[in-house]
């Protein structure tokens, strides 16, 4: 039942998003499934974020405590490359966190106020994170969408572990 309310919610979500004369489009191309959904915002996130979401999600999935957004935003600072050394790039950081990480990630995150006044990044439902685990993605047959999926067997190879990033200046990402 709470899948059904998850799949409402989107579906609303995405229509709102929509300009009057492609509501009824919109409409008739609904998603029929919660997976579908999930899917297709996923497939709309645009290319070039799609390695910082991919990387969001690795770390939200694998955090044991709930991330801050400026610690989650700290992977738009970090320099992959082909080695195993990570390189942080302080000057890459984003001037605004949360907006970085929101857009990177579209509406299968959300930014919640804890107790303490911190701002939290956590999957807008737990559907979502079970999506991103799940054999479902992992087999999808859309390239683009299997390419987000988490295993749950992580290892200390993500930007979010505790292994020490080196720290180097370099020029602003866009």
């Amino acid at each position: 039942m709470q899948d059904r309310f998850r799949w409402v919610y989107c579906q609303l979500d995405n229509l709102r998003r929509c300009v009057p004369s492609s509501i009824r489009k919109s409409l008739n191309e609904l998603p029929i499934t919660l997976d579908e959904t999930y899917e297709r915002t996923l497939q709309c996130i645009p290319k070039q974020k799609w390695q910082h979401a991919h990387r969001l999600f690795q770390c939200s999935v694998a955090a044991i405590r709930p991330l801050r957004v400026e610690e989650l935003a700290e992977i738009f600072a970090i320099e992959f490359g082909s080695s195993a050394t990570l390189n942080l790039v302080e000057d890459w950081r984003p001037e605004n966190p949360e907006e970085a990480v929101l857009s990177a990630c579209s509406t299968l995150i959300s930014i919640i106020i804890d107790n303490k006044g911190s701002k939290i990044v956590q999957f807008s439902h737990f559907s979502v994170k079970e999506f991103l685990t799940s054999d479902r993605l992992q087999t999808s047959d859309i390239e683009n969408v299997r390419q987000y999926y988490v295993s749950l067997a992580l290892g200390t190879g993500l930007p979010c572990s505790p292994t020490p990033v080196g720290r180097k200046s370099g020029p602003k990402a866009a």
